[in-house]
């Protein structure tokens, strides 16, 4: 059973954390010196590094309860600095609901929002939360192909992509934060861009759950043609960074490319 950063009081403790982080770091010096002796030794440290890494964020794992506290109350922050609208052009709730039911982490408070917004993007954050602009809505011409958008950020938790960012950010921190300043700190990340493995998993994993739900792969091939033209139209200097979907690393081609 894993160590949880524990709520009490609307205080969350990460002192058992530290310790693990420091038990961790010893482990890794002492894996270190003696991969001298190996044949790769540069890849067999970052196979360790990986494996201490998964390690430590297993071990401090947030609950789904704790995780959906941090989502509802970033939800509360981010929301009102967006103008909401109602659905448009798509059902998106039927397609939504569709993919919900195929999701593994069953407590987490899936849900979203319309934003409008001209700009073509939907994005994702810790406990669940989802918005998707109407500037994508009308980019789409299919069912299958916003399913995969959806997918693709339901994914993004599904994955903890989320409060992973959070997690990090948490144990770096020389205090033990409330909620309120967790809360901050998941309002400082979550516009920041996820990595380029982190983009291929949700991908990966958004085609796996689209098709669960009943809907066709090639909503997720046509959907990438589609954005590669737009990123074209863009420049490589005018993509945007913290946008999911339109930025250099990875290109849409790439991404498109490896669903085929």
């Amino acid at each position: 059973m894993g160590m949880h950063l524990q709520l009490t009081k609307r205080t969350w403790s990460f002192q058992p954390a530290k310790n693990i982080v420091k038990y961790l770091i010893a482990i890794f010096l002492v894996t270190s010196i003696n991969l001298k002796a190996q044949d790769d030794p540069i890849n067999e440290l970052l196979k360790t590094a990986d494996i201490l890494n998964q390690t430590l964020l297993e071990l401090t794992a947030l609950s789904d309860e704790d995780e959906n506290q941090i989502g509802e109350q970033l939800d509360k922050k981010i929301t009102g600095e967006l103008r909401l609208t109602k659905e448009r052009k798509f059902n998106v709730r039927s397609i939504f609901n569709k993919l919900v039911k195929h999701v593994e982490r069953k407590k987490i408070n899936y849900s979203y929002k319309i934003v409008d917004t001209d700009e073509v993007n939907a994005y994702a954050i810790a406990g669940g939360k989802m918005y998707i602009n109407t500037g994508i809505l009308d980019f789409l011409e299919t069912e299958d192909e916003l399913a995969f958008v959806i997918a693709h950020e339901i994914s993004h938790n599904e994955l903890k992509h989320c409060i992973k960012r959070i997690q990090y950010s948490a144990l770096a921190s020389s205090l033990d934060p409330n909620l309120g300043e967790i809360v901050q700190l998941a309002y400082n990340l979550y516009s920041m861009p996820y990595s380029k493995y982190d983009e291929y998993e949700a991908d990966d994993n958004g085609v796996k759950l689209m098709k669960k739900a009943g809907f066709n792969k090639k909503g997720a091939v046509s959907f990438f043609t589609k954005l590669a033209k737009l990123e074209k139209e863009y420049g490589i200097d005018k993509r945007d960074e913290v946008n999911d979907f339109i930025s250099s690393h990875p290109t849409a081609e790439e991404r498109k490319e490896r669903i085929k």
